[in-house]
């Protein structure tokens, strides 16, 4: 019997308007979240074809292969080796991680099914992460033992996520931690003890988040907003000058950003406004020019802006 493949062909023609916005905010089980997807209709095409791959068939006992990682949570603990079995999903052109395994010596601690913690059913973790799969070793929670940092895929716009095991040396076992996936390339400050994020949602628009332990609870400490402003040339050059106080500015060639700060008030425990900002950034030395968004002029700004 002749198989064929469909393919939809969908013209669709739309008008974009770009912009910036953002909101505020042993086995171990998780959960997975819901992906909502939009359907378009589309008129099919069909052409013959050979027989489809099936893509199950390439995890097999065969095609698994083991990655072994070896190290101390703690100078004085014994030395423990991580190893994990994966496959390669030729669909996805990536690494599958299927299981974690933690031994001492010949003896196993515990075994981690890997695909239930995942974002998306199963990791993708990139070639380049071949040699160890994607595994790391570090204080995540800065309590002196050094925890299971797993790479688990790609997601959308400047997000990565991750899978964080971290050590619970009362019942001496690895515990899913999922609170720390909240925060989108995380850094780990082992000085200050802090953890650092940053977020996009248009080439221009940065959100930056930083976050401490505040009695065991992930804190989120100081947030900033970081958007480009757009501007025809008019109401550039006319801004710049305003903000100069000349009656013409040195430079008009550059960018406004719209910047927002805000800290945690230890009274309250909440996020305040300490500055909100528009600044004229020109690439070059001594040449920008800030405005405070409460100011007379950051106000004609926002206004005229419709922010």
């Amino acid at each position: 019997m002749k198989k064929y493949i469909c393919i939809g062909i969908a013209v669709c023609v739309s008008l974009m308007i770009c912009g910036c916005s953002h909101g505020e905010d042993g086995t171990v089980h998780g959960t997975v979240p819901a992906q909502e997807r939009a359907e378009e209709e589309s008129e099919e095409i069909c052409i013959p074809a050979e027989d489809p791959v099936d893509f199950d068939e390439q995890k097999n006992e065969a095609s698994m292969f083991t990655v072994t990682q070896k190290g101390r949570l703690r100078e004085d603990m014994p030395e423990f080796t991580f190893v994990l079995t994966a496959y390669r999903d030729i669909g996805w052109g990536s690494y599958a991680l299927q299981s974690l395994e933690i031994r001492e010596g010949d003896t196993v601690l515990q075994t981690i099914a890997i695909p239930e913690l995942t974002v998306f059913g199963q990791t993708q973790i990139y070639d380049s992460m071949e040699d160890t799969l994607g595994f790391e070793l570090e204080d995540v929670n800065f309590d002196g033992y050094l925890d299971i940092r797993q790479y688990d895929a790609p997601n959308g716009n400047y997000r990565e996520e991750w899978i964080y095991l971290v050590w619970d040396p009362g019942e001496n076992r690895f515990e899913h931690d999922v609170r720390l996936n909240q925060i989108s390339l995380a850094t780990f400050d082992q000085v200050e003890q802090l953890i650092y994020g940053m977020e996009r949602s248009g080439a221009a628009c940065h959100y930056y988040s930083t976050y401490q332990y505040i009695d065991g609870e992930l804190v989120k400490i100081r947030y900033v907003e970081e958007e480009g402003v757009y501007m025809d040339d008019d109401q550039l050059k006319k801004f710049c000058v305003a903000a100069s106080g000349k009656e013409e500015a040195a430079t008009c060639e550059g960018v406004w950003f719209y910047v927002h700060i805000m800290e945690r008030n230890e009274e309250t425990g909440g996020l305040e406004t300490v500055s909100e900002e528009y600044i004229f950034d020109s690439d070059r030395e001594n040449e920008e020019f800030r405005v405070d968004a409460a100011s007379e002029l950051g106000q004609r700004i926002t206004a005229e802006l419709g922010r």
